[in-house]
């Protein structure tokens, strides 16, 4: 290859790489008591929250015993509790379906009565999403569609609300769903704060109310929180149930 194709090849693949789409990796956390431990997925529904526990295989070829945790809304923040087998897993129409197996009853691929499902398309392997669709949770109490926002940075629930953050790079706006039915608030032009400890959103508003939204790493034990301040003044903290997080991947040179 001469020195001009090469410099031109060159050229191409760097508008390539400068043209390639940013990646996210997703999160998942859920709050077994006091100790947030991964989440192989949770939901937003309606009716209330639910999130089962990441079991210590990725692979869901044989059933894994995993948690199932479930926050009727209202709530007083205490999760209803039940020991399931998760898996195994099968992809229909662009969704993946994995078979949630109450005690006692053997898991049976064929006849799953109760899953959790995913999207195949509507995920973080697209680049096009930064948040992965959590479709559906199908348990003994019912079925439960999930709340989704494709391009949040951070989705979470408490006892009391959905948190929602988006963020762009360079600002972060923030909103909530009450589950009491009053009105959330919604505040834009919010800051990000990131450390090695932690990493927060901060919003203010022109009546003197603060929000801020708390997410420890793993290695500082995952939990999350939102707080209210009016001036200096603490109004609330509240844990998460359970949240999700999607940071951009850093690429290798």
């Amino acid at each position: 290859m001469g020195r001009t194709a090469a410099f031109m090849l060159g050229l191409a693949l760097s508008a390539l790489a400068l043209a390639a789409p940013q990646r996210y990796e997703m999160r998942s956390y859920v709050n077994t008591g006091g100790k947030m431990q991964p989440a192989f997925a949770w939901c937003d529904a309606p009716g209330r929250v639910l999130a089962v526990t990441r079991p210590a295989k990725a692979e869901l070829i044989t059933p894994q015993p995993v948690t199932l945790l479930q926050w009727p809304k209202p709530n007083s923040g205490q999760p209803q509790k039940a020991q399931y087998q998760l898996g195994p897993s099968e992809g229909a129409a662009g969704t993946v379906y994995t078979t949630l197996t109450p005690p006692g009853q053997t898991p049976n691929r064929a006849d799953a009565t109760f899953f959790v499902s995913i999207s195949n398309i509507e995920n973080v392997v697209d680049p096009h999403y930064r948040m992965t669709h959590v479709n559906e949770f199908r348990t003994p109490e019912g079925a439960f569609r999930c709340r989704y926002v494709p391009q949040a940075a951070f989705l979470g629930a408490t006892a009391k609300r959905s948190v929602i953050v988006w963020d762009n790079g360079k600002t972060a706006t923030y909103a909530t769903r009450n589950f009491d039915g009053t009105p959330g608030v919604y505040v834009t032009s919010g800051r990000r704060i990131a450390s090695a400890e932690l990493t927060a959103y901060e919003f203010k508003t022109r009546d003197g109310y603060r929000y801020r939204v708390e997410i420890r790493p793993p290695t500082a034990g995952g939990m999350g929180s939102l707080s209210v301040f009016r001036g200096s003044l603490a109004l609330q903290t509240e844990p998460f149930l359970a949240y999700s997080s999607s940071e951009p991947v850093q690429e290798q040179p």
